[in-house]
């Protein structure tokens, strides 16, 4: 074997041990994982659709943008949006866009956009899935602002859906944040970690069961179904070992499931929104720690899927979520 080729080979394994060894480290820090170790956000707000004036607001903060715009999500249609990222590149922006090529269900649904922007340029790739089943991620990150949502970049996000959008200005975070997409941009299979985030796949089952576990009054929850056993069952035990409320807001497509059915035999509170499309995805618990996510709850969230989760303290988040919550539930 000729040194150029040693050479080449030792550093591949070389990183690919590397990128073992953080990937065990993520793991054993979830396992390791308490509430108290859920730091305060200080500089985050909190919006939710159907919403034209929000989408008008992400337009609005991309043709702000003054250095790059990092862009990761399953479903991208809305022209608003594309074209003020293709103002932004005119601008001399950087933009960087992972896309999923096969949605479930909509298997070709990006694939206009995609060309589109590639035409023009533009730096969008197809998400690798040889790291994970399906790109289910739905984060932008425009110049040290993050915004994590429970959204598809789509005209029924902001027409017909209940979607939950978290603004997130934390160096901290954003850091975290702009590493893990950029390992996702560059296609390398290699994990981060923050104690006030969840990623899936690798470790997201140790620390969603670890939050569940954690209720002492009530669970609330926004979900679009309960396909996971594992979770579904957690639940089921904590409602009869603990007897606290547990409260979810579901769609209606969800609402003659088997398993929509087996919690309210087991005294799960289910509620159905009428009003909206529900695509949320959060829970709340003891009124005292918020995820907002963009996993439904099954094996392919869990394990499969890269999704990507933030957990928070911040009072002033919790009660407008809670007034959200409360309205949905009682109209």
């Amino acid at each position: 074997m000729t040194l150029f080729y040693w050479n080449e080979y030792f550093t591949f394994h070389k990183n690919k041990f590397e990128t073992n060894k953080i990937n065990s480290s993520s793991s054993e820090s979830a396992k390791d994982f308490s509430i108290d170790k859920i730091k305060e956000i200080e500089n985050i707000s909190f919006d939710y659709s159907p919403s034209k004036e929000l989408k008008n607001k992400i337009v609005e903060n991309i043709d702000n943008a003054e250095e790059y715009i990092y862009l990761e999500i399953y479903m991208f249609t809305e022209k608003d949006i594309k074209n003020a990222i293709k103002r932004a590149f005119d601008r001399w922006i950087e933009i960087k866009i992972i896309l999923e090529k096969d949605p479930y269900m909509a298997y070709s649904i990006n694939d206009k956009f995609y060309n589109e922007l590639k035409k023009k340029w533009i730096n969008v790739i197809w998400s690798n899935d040889k790291n994970y089943s399906l790109n289910h991620s739905k984060i932008l990150i425009i110049d040290w602002l993050s915004t994590i949502s429970t959204w598809n970049f789509t005209y029924s996000t902001f027409t017909k859906n209940r979607d939950l959008f978290l603004f997130i200005d934390d160096d901290e975070i954003n850091r975290k944040l702009i590493e893990n997409f950029n390992n996702d941009f560059e296609w390398i299979k290699k994990s981060i970690y923050h104690e006030n985030l969840i990623l899936s796949p690798l470790y997201s089952r140790d620390k969603i069961q670890k939050l569940l576990q954690s209720a002492e009054k009530d669970i609330k929850i926004y979900i679009q179904y309960f396909n996971d056993d594992e979770v579904r069952n957690l639940l089921i035990k904590i409602k009869k070992e603990k007897n606290l409320n547990i409260t979810a807001i579901i769609p209606k497509t969800a609402a003659e499931d088997e398993e929509t059915k087996e919690l309210i035999k087991s005294w799960i509170n289910i509620k159905i929104i009428p009003k909206y499309k529900m695509h949320s995805k959060a829970i709340l618990i003891d009124n005292n720690v918020l995820f907002i996510w963009s996993v439904n709850f099954s094996s392919y969230s869990f394990d499969k899927n890269r999704e990507i989760w933030i957990l928070l303290k911040n009072k002033t988040i919790i009660n407008q979520f809670l007034k959200l919550f409360n309205n949905d539930l009682n109209n």
